[in-house]
């Protein structure tokens, strides 16, 4: 059963019933406010007829030692029906037309009248009953109200209220439908949206006018639909890359080993002059350097995913005095020009991934041609900037959202020249990810490349 459905039958159930259980207390308390009134009259008429009967008794005391004919002769004095009883609580006189059944006679006089109320032959009636004692006389006096009017007006009453409450019903069923409707438009809209979602479908979203429960779903649900779609993405572009990062992969390995294999079979197999043979072997030791270098970085990278490292306390002073050594003769080699100027802080870091991080730096702008190479690091609130800057060819600003991704080279002819396969600033990205820093390149594509990685300051690091 749908929701609409549930709440529609529930909306009518508990209206029905509702309704039901007010009209029947509402006519009940009628009807007892009517029934105390007819009570409350009996009860008059009662205590009248008996001063009646006193007064008679009063002026006749012998009037029930008569024949009972000549005794019926008194009521005509009475306002109401009545009934006369004698001590043994047999019948005198009467002129009721039905007798009451069932009186339990009481002798003392308390003044509390009892009451009857009795159903005869289609009629409702109030028996009032009491004991009553003039002079030497004692009997019981019961007198009778017909309050068939009171039941058949109750009955009348119910009657009405059924009629009533069915054109109620009627009128309400409409309004309970359009009310139920309102409330699950809301939901209908978020269960449509699902099933756009799990279509493919992951722009639309849900309109929210009101600051109700389902509203406050159908915007969380908008939300939750940003968030997919957005890990959607993610997914998307990293399906992209893996597939970019297999086809780059094979071909990295496809095409030296090809040559590889083509260039030793012929040394294998043909004689050749030693020019031929040296320049053979010379390709085949160009490639061979590349492709160790590529498992070399493929190596770092898959061990930087898969294992955690104990980030220590370190000077940076004394970080990059030892780093110098591997910097300088690699800038001497290539004629480049090395500034170094570094503040001194502490730093939490991993000795050797920071130093490859670096030298990895340090190679790509020596092979982007650059004349200089500036290396800087500073103090700034509770973060330590080390900046990376070169004078080469810079990078295209089009370029510069893919140049971390694994096996991307914004020149290819360039970097397989230098034994390069794109994998420098993916392992600079991973060892920047376990420090828990940031890195920002920052590039014209004309005069050169600035890298800036910001990592937090050891505890203790900072100047009091």
């Amino acid at each position: 059963m749908k929701l609409f459905h549930k709440i529609f039958l529930c909306f009518v159930v508990i209206f029905g019933i509702t309704f039901q259980v007010a009209g029947y207390f509402l006519i009940n308390f009628a009807y007892g406010n009517a029934i105390e009134q007819e009570k409350k009259i009996a009860i008059q008429d009662f205590q009248y007829n008996r001063y009646i009967l006193q007064s008679v008794l009063y002026s006749e005391p012998e009037l029930f030692s008569k024949e009972k004919d000549e005794v019926a002769g008194i009521l005509t004095n009475f306002t109401v029906p009545v009934s006369v009883y004698g001590v043994d609580q047999t019948y005198n006189i009467s002129n009721m037309a039905v007798l009451p059944e069932g009186i339990e006679w009481n002798e003392e006089e308390d003044d509390k009248v009892s009451f009857q109320i009795y159903e005869k032959q289609g009629q409702n009636y109030i028996f009032v009953y009491d004991y009553v004692r003039q002079g030497k006389n004692e009997m019981y006096l019961a007198t009778q109200t017909n309050i068939s009017a009171v039941i058949e007006k109750q009955k009348h009453m119910i009657a009405y209220f059924q009629r009533i409450y069915i054109v109620i019903l009627c009128i309400s069923f409409p309004i309970i439908f359009l009310l139920t409707k309102a409330l699950t438009a809301s939901l209908k809209k978020v269960g449509e949206a699902s099933r756009r979602i799990a279509q493919g479908n992951y722009s639309r979203r849900i309109c929210t006018e009101g600051r109700d429960e389902i509203d406050e779903l159908a915007s969380d649900f908008n939300q939750m639909a940003e968030q997919v779609e957005e890990k959607m993405a993610q997914l998307s572009d990293m399906a992209r890359q893996k597939e970019d990062f297999a086809a780059n992969f094979a071909h990295e390995l496809k095409t030296p080993l090809t040559s590889v294999i083509g260039y030793a079979d012929m040394l294998y197999q043909r004689d050749l002059p030693r020019e031929e043979v040296k320049s053979a072997a010379g390709y085949i030791l160009e490639e061979g350097m590349r492709l160790e270098s590529l498992s070399l970085k493929l190596m770092d990278l898959f061990v930087l995913d898969k294992h955690d490292f104990c980030l220590e306390k370190m000077s940076v002073e004394e970080i990059f005095a030892n780093m110098r050594q591997g910097l300088e003769p690699m800038c001497e080699k290539h004629n480049v020009m090395l500034h170094l100027e570094m503040e001194e802080s502490h730093i939490r870091a991993d000795f050797d991934l920071l130093k490859t991080m670096l030298l990895n730096l340090a190679d790509n702008a020596i092979k982007a041609g650059c004349k200089d190479l500036w290396i800087s690091g500073g103090k700034n609130n509770d973060y330590y900037q080390i900046e990376i800057k070169d004078n080469g060819k810079g990078i295209p600003q089009k370029e510069l959202g893919r140049i971390t991704e694994a096996f991307y080279m914004v020149d290819k002819s360039r970097a397989r020249k230098q034994h390069g396969a794109g994998l420098g600033l993916a392992l600079v990205s991973k060892i920047v990810e376990v420090h828990g820093a940031k890195m920002e390149i920052g590039s014209d594509g004309k005069t050169g490349t600035a890298v800036r990685i910001v990592f937090c300051l050891a505890e203790g690091g900072r100047d009091e």
